[in-house]
């Protein structure tokens, strides 16, 4: 019952579907590392499911239509080239590049810029790529150096208020953070 005395109502999920689904369009999985483009990939992945089955870390997910996209919750990326050796489509791009054009990014939801002491995101990060820095007032605040960031997802998993996000580095938002 709720506080009226009426019953509550109802959540008719197929019709709030209805409101989520153009905010979600606009929202990209994140592939495997060293996948091609979009495009490309969706158009020759078979979705077996090998790429999921072989990442150690299960990072790997099987996402929306059963296209395997990364989860940063579960842990970061080594980038140990396991989901690529297991495709037998071939369809990942070779090891000697950067593994994909993602980088981290601090949103307003941190805790150190609601002036909360947590430096969780430095400690999650092996590259170095996040640190804090003083601002007035004796606050430290996180400061991302975009150029040192793998894209691993570490950090996403360390943030103890999901406040770290994972975009392009040309700005699209990201799923799976």
């Amino acid at each position: 019952m709720s506080p009226s005395g009426k019953p509550p109502r109802a959540v008719d999920i197929v019709r709030r579907g209805l409101l989520t689904r153009p905010w979600r369009s606009a929202v990209e999985a994140v592939r495997p590392p060293w996948s091609p483009q979009e495009s490309q990939f969706t158009q020759a992945c078979t979705r077996c499911g090998r790429c999921v089955e072989a990442c150690p870390g299960g990072i790997l997910q099987r996402g929306d239509g059963g296209y395997p996209a990364a989860d940063f919750r579960h842990g970061g990326c080594t980038f140990c080239y396991a989901c690529a050796g297991a495709c037998p489509e071939g369809l990942f791009l070779p090891r000697d590049g950067r593994a994909w054009d993602i980088v981290a990014t601090v949103t307003a939801g941190c805790l150190a810029l609601q002036a909360v002491e947590c430096r969780r995101c430095q400690e999650s990060c092996a590259d170095g790529a996040i640190i804090f820095r003083p601002v007035a007032g004796g606050l430290w605040q996180p400061q991302l150096n975009r150029s040192a960031c793998s894209g691993c997802g570490g950090c996403v998993a360390g943030c103890p208020v999901s406040a770290i996000k994972m975009e392009h580095s040309h700005g699209r938002s990201l799923a799976g953070m």
